[in-house]
C-alpha cells in the first residue's frame, strides 16, 4: 500500500475537523457514526495524479489495494475517480474494489456508489470499443475480394438488411463505408450469433459511428449507457440530414442526466420540432413490414402478434374484440372479461359462436413437444424476432 500524500501545511483547515461540540442529546451508548474521511490529498490536481499513480504502481507491483487506498482514490461525489473517464487507471481501481469481499464491505455508502458507477462508465467504453472494432473489420478493404456493388437507398434502409448484404443498409451514410463481403459470416462464430446478428450488429455500429458522431464520443466517455445510444439512433432513424449534427448534440448532453424513458420522451419531441415530415416517413416504412405471426411461448402455449397495422383499423378491431367479450358475458358465458376477451378473438378469427357452441376445453395431443405436432421433429426460427413459429398443421 503506498504512503498517502501529506497535504499542504498552508491549506486551509477542512471543514468539520478539530474539536466537535458534543450532541444536544448525550451519548446513549450507541456509538456515533464515523465522520466521512478526507482524501489523503487535498483537492489538488497534482496532488491526486501523484496518489493515484502510486496506487497503479503498487498495484502494477502485485500489492493488494485496501479498503483505504479505493476511499483515498476520490470514488465519493465530486471525487478524482468519481469524474475519471473510462481507462486502465479506473479499471485498476474497480478492479481492486470489486474482487475484494472485504473492500466492498468496508466502503461508505458514497464511495460504494462511485464504484458502481464507475463499473457503468467502463461498460459505455467496453460497448463503444465493441462497435468500434466491428466497424473497422466489416470495413476494412479485403484484397481477396471484389467490394460488392451496392445501389444508394433511401432513409428506410438504415433500418434493415437487403438479403445476406448489409451494404445496402450503410448505403448513403456520411463516409460512404463498404461492408466487405462475408464479414458477418466471418464474424459470427466468434462471437456466438447468427449472420442475421452479426449483420446487425455491424449496420448498428457503421450507422451511429457516422450518423451520430457526438453521442459515440459521449459513449465512449463513459458519460451515457448504451441504451442512451440505442435510443437516439432509433428516435433519429428517419430524420433529414441536415438537422442530424444539431440532434446529435443536443441528444448527448440531454442524455447525461436523464433515465432512458425521459430521453426517449424528450429525442422524440426534439425530432418532430426539427423535422415534423419525418414521423410520417417512420409511419410509412414501417408499415411496409406489416405482419401477422404465430410464435410459441416460453411455457409451452402459442400466440399470435400483428404488427405495424393502421391505427384506426386497429382500435376498430379491438372495439370489435372486445363488444363480443362483453356479448359473451352478458350471454352467461364464465369467466373474467380479460378471459372473455381471449375466447372472443378467437372466435372471430375461426368464425365461430361460443354463444351457441360452445368451444371444446383445450387439450395438448402433444404435450411437451408441440414440435412434432406435424411429424416434422423440429421447429423452426423466425428470422431473428426471437419467436419460434408453429408447425405447419397448427398454422390454418
Amino acid at each position: 500500500m503506498p504512503p498517502a500524500p501529506f497535504p499542504d501545511p498552508d491549506a486551509p483547515e477542512p471543514a468539520g475537523s478539530g474539536p466537535q461540540p458534543a450532541s444536544p442529546g448525550g451519548n446513549d451508548g450507541h456509538p456515533q457514526p464515523a465522520e466521512p474521511a478526507e482524501p489523503p490529498w487535498s483537492g489538488d490536481e497534482e496532488e491526486a495524479a501523484a496518489y493515484l499513480g502510486e496506487l497503479m504502481a503498487a498495484a502494477a507491483a502485485g500489492e493488494e489495494l485496501t479498503a483505504g487506498d479505493i476511499s483515498g482514490a476520490g470514488f465519493g461525489q465530486d471525487g478524482t475517480a468519481h469524474q475519471m473517464h473510462p481507462g486502465p487507471v479506473l479499471a485498476t481501481l474497480v478492479h481492486a474494489a470489486t474482487t475484494d469481499g472485504k473492500i466492498l464491505a468496508t466502503l461508505p455508502d458514497d464511495d460504494l456508489i462511485g464504484v458502481i458507477a464507475a463499473v457503468r462508465r467502463i461498460g459505455s467504453f467496453a460497448a463503444w470499443a465493441e462497435m468500434t472494432a466491428i466497424r473497422e473489420y466489416a470495413t476494412r478493404p479485403d484484397r481477396s475480394r471484389p467490394a460488392p456493388d451496392t445501389k444508394p437507398g433511401g432513409r428506410g434502409a438504415a433500418r434493415g438488411l437487403d438479403g445476406r448484404d448489409p451494404n445496402a443498409a450503410v448505403a448513403g451514410l456520411p463516409g460512404a463505408p463498404k461492408v466487405r463481403q462475408f464479414a458477418a459470416e466471418e464474424l459470427a462464430p466468434d462471437l456466438h450469433l447468427t449472420w442475421q446478428t452479426a449483420a446487425g450488429q455491424i449496420v448498428y455500429a457503421c450507422s451511429v459511428a457516422a450518423r451520430l458522431p457526438v453521442t459515440f464520443a459521449a459513449l465512449r466517455a463513459g458519460q451515457i449507457h448504451p441504451v442512451h445510444l440505442r435510443i437516439i439512433e432509433d428516435e433519429t432513424t428517419y430524420l433529414a440530414d441536415q438537422y442530424l449534427p444539431e440532434a446529435d448534440a443536443k441528444l448527448a448532453e440531454a442524455a447525461r442526466s436523464k433515465t432512458f424513458g425521459e430521453l426517449r420522451y424528450h429525442a422524440h419531441r426534439l425530432v418532430l420540432k426539427l423535422d415534423p415530415d419525418s414521423a410520417l416517413r417512420r409511419k410509412n416504412e414501417a408499415r411496409k413490414d406489416a405482419h401477422v405471426r404465430p410464435f410459441r411461448e416460453a411455457s409451452g402455449n402459442a400466440g399470435m402478434s400483428a404488427r405495424e397495422l393502421p391505427p384506426d383499423e386497429v382500435l376498430a378491431s379491438w372495439q370489435h374484440v372486445d363488444q363480443r367479450a362483453r356479448d359473451l358475458r352478458a350471454a352467461g358465458i364464465p369467466g373474467t372479461l380479460k378471459e372473455l376477451r381471449v375466447i372472443a378473438y378467437l372466435d372471430l378469427l375461426q368464425e365461430r359462436d361460443s354463444r351457441t357452441t360452445p368451444p371444446s376445453p383445450g387439450h395438448d395431443t402433444h404435450p411437451g413437444n408441440l414440435a412434432d405436432a406435424d411429424g416434422a421433429g423440429g421447429t423452426r426460427e423466425t428470422g431473428g424476432t426471437g419467436e419460434t413459429a408453429l408447425p405447419a398443421t397448427s398454422r390454418r
